[in-house]
């Protein structure tokens, strides 16, 4: 590690408000020192200042920032050391430390990708193709600034262009199958992607990990609209956020999260200032995905297309939000558009007033959608739309907002109050009797998670790996972040009560300090059983049983972690294989991530020498 001298000259030698200027914060002078908006949390008035003399930049609303080093940390989500190695070639110095980061088992995979993207992208600007597709891409909205941002390509029409470079630039034909770039048959290889525009695809590291190729020239019906990467080493749709990150900062500040319903949403909202926005990859949102957007905020928005198809999908990602815990919101645009095609047609700033002023709770929309387009004159139609309606209201517990939309009802279908009382009445007298009465109507009804056991005071741990890494979390914030970021989706291989104390800790706690206090955090545990649970925690594995900062230490409790994770996945997976209603390709897909989990694990048993 460096020495406090080489730290603090490194400290006097930065020009904090160029370092943080470098992160596009806009900062105006103030007297000796800087102001702007906090890049930490959203605020509508500037609270964060920057002192040149001091060398600090600080948050007086959320209380983010810090020295350079801390700025650093947070503002990219790194360990101490790598943000001390970032200041020092931000200043062009030198600092001698014995710190090594571990490489990523997976940096040849992102290494193809990236060369695949550069490829993609010289064909896109250099080829007569590349510039019908760019015609095409201007004739959607997009402009030369959000094609350069996206990173979009154009793969060749040649079939085997791609795997040519690849290979002559040294890498190996399976490696390039395994990220999903080829296919390989008994005569030869030949690239996956042929004269489609290129989507990269990036996890929330921001490395490349797969491709949307969408077709712009053909005339074939036969052709599918969207072609996205397999299943790979490095892709799995399910876990998959399109644009996460780039989304996730303004996140974290916004604290809210905008899930649409394709790429080409997610970019008119973005550019139109709503840079919050993600969308899955052609697949239903799923629980896994909500999970690891619970990392970022517990707010969510789904502006779906206003379609049928849109409104039913929007109803099952509602359910999903809320079985992981979010606050669920809704817009719902207008004649049944996507936000693209509302872009298109009236323009950005259009959008964002109509996005920003349209949104509505899940109870409000779900009410307005069961109401759409139905014709009321229709008996059959009438009954089915007022039984969907007291089906909603069954489980609201405040009475003004029952009655409320009684009365709504009661306006809307031209039928009297009490006519429309007495039949809630009649409707809910019917259902008392049911134990099992959904709160929503059947298309919006899917399969339950059940709920985890609530365990307290008789819980045992098989293993202590998840109890250090709680303590090496507490150690130091940039330990937390390196641990939250390495892990990724794997500290769901926690226990769940370990998660649920885990995601306090980052996303609450460190937003709002730097160091851990026991009695501040015990103290944001407002349910008894979390402090029960915490506190029992702590007395199986204490502080003094890891003397001094150890890497390897915390490395070999990351990779247990992703050990156990998925063992547990692949055991979940071999419960879905064996059921009786399961699609033969449902069955494959669910065998083929079952292999690709067996495959990390592997590779993390040779990491760990056994």
């Amino acid at each position: 590690m460096a020495s406090q001298d080489d730290y603090k000259q490194l400290i006097d030698a930065t020009d904090i408000v160029s370092l943080v200027s470098s992160y596009g914060i806009k900062l105006e002078k103030q007297g000796k020192n800087y102001k702007g908006l906090c890049p930490f949390h959203h605020e509508d008035t500037p609270s964060f200042i920057v002192s040149p003399d001091k060398k600090l930049a600080h948050c007086f609303g959320c209380g983010g920032g810090g020295d350079p080093i801390k700025f650093i940390m947070q503002k990219e989500n790194i360990p101490f050391p790598e943000a001390l190695r970032r200041l020092a070639d931000f200043n062009g110095m030198e600092i001698k430390t014995n710190y090594k980061p571990k490489e990523d088992p997976n940096k040849k995979y992102y290494d193809i990708m990236n060369m695949a993207i550069s490829f993609y992208k010289a064909n896109y600007e250099k080829t007569t193709s590349g510039k019908e597709a760019r015609q095409y891409l201007l004739d959607r909205g997009l402009n030369d600034e959000i094609i350069n941002d996206f990173n979009i390509g154009l793969s060749p029409k040649s079939s085997d262009s791609l795997f040519k470079l690849l290979k002559d630039s040294g890498f190996l034909e399976l490696d390039i199958f395994d990220v999903g770039l080829i296919n390989i048959d008994e005569k030869s290889s030949h690239d996956f992607f042929v004269n489609r525009i290129m989507f990269p695809i990036y996890n929330e590291n921001g490395n490349p990990i797969g491709f949307s190729a969408r077709m712009f020239n053909s005339t074939d019906p036969n052709q599918p609209k969207y072609v996205n990467s397999r299943e790979t080493i490095l892709y799995h749709k399910g876990n998959v956020l399109f644009n996460i990150q780039k989304a996730k900062g303004e996140i974290l500040k916004k604290k809210r999260v905008i899930l649409h319903e394709g790429q080409m949403d997610v970019i008119a909202s973005y550019r139109s200032g709503l840079q919050e926005a993600i969308c899955t990859m052609g697949t239903a949102l799923s629980l896994d995905q909500a999970r690891l957007l619970l990392k970022y905020t517990n707010n969510a928005i789904i502006c779906y297309d206003g379609d049928n198809a849109g409104i039913k999908a929007s109803k099952k990602a509602i359910k999903i939000f809320e079985q992981a815990g979010f606050n669920v919101r809704l817009v719902l645009l207008p004649d049944g558009m996507d936000p693209d095609e509302y872009v298109k047609k009236y323009g950005e700033k259009a959008y964002l007033d109509y996005f920003e002023s349209h949104v509505i709770d899940s109870l409000e929309y779900l009410y307005l959608t069961t109401l759409k387009n139905k014709n009321l004159d229709d008996n059959i139609v009438f009954k089915e739309v007022c039984e969907e309606i007291y089906n909603l209201l069954l489980n609201v517990n405040n009475q003004a907002i029952k009655e409320a939309y009684l009365k709504r009802l009661s306006d809307d279908t031209k039928t009297t109050l009490e006519a429309i009382r007495m039949d809630y009445d009649n409707f809910r007298m019917s259902k008392a009797s049911s134990a099992n009465t959904p709160l929503y109507p059947d298309d919006y009804y899917i399969e339950e998670v059940p709920e985890e056991p609530k365990p307290i005071i008789t819980e045992t741990w098989n293993s202590v790996a998840e109890l250090r890494l709680f303590l090496y979390a507490k150690q130091s914030k940039a330990n937390a972040i390196y641990i939250d970021g390495t892990l990724g989706e794997s500290i769901y291989g926690f226990k769940p009560r370990t998660t649920s104390l885990w995601i306090k800790l980052i996303n609450e706690y460190y937003t709002n300090f730097d160091k851990f206090e026991e009695a501040k955090f015990i103290k944001m545990l407002t349910d008894q059983s979390d402090m029960d649970y915490y506190i029992l925690m702590m007395n199986k594995v204490r502080e003094d049983t890891i003397s001094a900062y150890n890497q390897e230490d915390m490395q070999s409790c990351i990779e247990k972690i992703k050990l156990d994770y998925y063992d547990a996945k692949n055991d979940d997976l071999k419960r879905k294989i064996s059921s009786k209603n399961i699609s033969n390709e449902k069955s494959f897909e669910y065998a083929n991530e079952a292999f690709q989990n067996r495959k990390r694990k592997l590779e993390l048993s040779k990491k760990r020498g056994k």
